[in-house]
Order: C-alpha cells, then structure tokens, then sequence
C-alpha cells in the first residue's frame, strides 16, 4: 500500500520544508530579519475570519510581531510545522500543504491546523507568495490581521 499523499513531489516538498523550518525558527527567535527573505510582496494571506494583502515590510513586520506576541502570551516553545503535500505548478512556483502544532513544552497549546502556500521561485530565490491558514478568530494570525486591518482602517474580513 502507498501511503506517500497525493501531489507529492519530493523536491517541492524540500522547497516547502526550507521556508517552514527557516521561518520557524526565525519566529521562534524573533528574527524578522531572516524571516522577511522568504516573503515575496505583495503576499496575500487569509484565515477564515480575515484576509489582507500585506504590500509592504512594514506591514510585513506588524503582523511578524503581533503574531509573535500572541505566541509569547501562549507560551508557545516549539512550532512543529510539516509539508504534507507539495507539488509543482510550472517550473517557478510549488503549491503547498503543511500542518502546524504550536506546542507549550509537551502540551499542544490548540488544535493542530492546515495551511496552504503558493511559493514562487524570482531571479533564483523560492519565496512565499500566498498563505491560506485554517484558523478561526482566536487564533494569533487572525487577530494579528485583524489588528492591523483596523489600524490601516481597510476591511479586510469581508466573506470572499
């Protein structure tokens, strides 16, 4: 029986992986610096309750720090991320799937949760382009949109 999942393409899926393990750990040491590289903009990222074009690094950094703080509110000490499904859709751009648990020691801090990338490969760098996380309006992401959806005063948690 295979149990490989479908759209399964081991160097996509290595594409995926790097970008997960470098941004996890620039998260975890709150390292904005390494985490910008692999965020191409404009970045479109969406949760079930808010979505924002994010247009500049500026912006970028807010949600990086509001998102980081809910992590340090939760004690957050390990962000356990794995590509699930990768694959290509042409030669400059993977279609990805990974599964994130935000632990606290040994203890799950919330329900482990989906997310989908589209990274696109630009002059020879693979950076993320678009993020859709499976995540409701308590979650850290979701509030950090929110947050800086109202200071910037765009709507941004419209239905569509």
């Amino acid at each position: 029986m295979n149990t490989a999942p479908l759209f399964c393409n081991p160097d996509a899926m290595a594409i995926s992986d790097a970008l997960l393990d470098s941004t996890g750990e620039a998260i975890k040491a709150r390292d904005f610096s390494r985490f910008a590289p692999a965020f191409s903009l404009p970045h479109l990222v969406t949760t079930f309750d808010a979505k924002r074009l994010i247009e500049t690094m500026a912006e970028l950094e807010m949600v990086f720090q509001t998102n980081c703080d809910f992590f340090a509110e939760k004690q957050v000490t390990d962000i356990v991320r794995k590509c699930m499904s990768a694959d290509f859709d042409g030669p400059d751009t993977v279609k990805a799937m990974h599964i994130t648990h935000l632990m606290s020691g040994n203890q799950r801090i919330q329900d482990p949760y989906p997310s989908f990338s589209v990274i696109t490969r630009t002059n020879g760098v693979w950076r993320v382009s678009k993020s859709d996380y499976a995540v409701g309006r308590n979650g850290g992401l979701t509030q950090a949109l929110l947050k800086h959806s109202r200071d910037a005063q765009t709507p941004t948690n419209d239905a569509s």
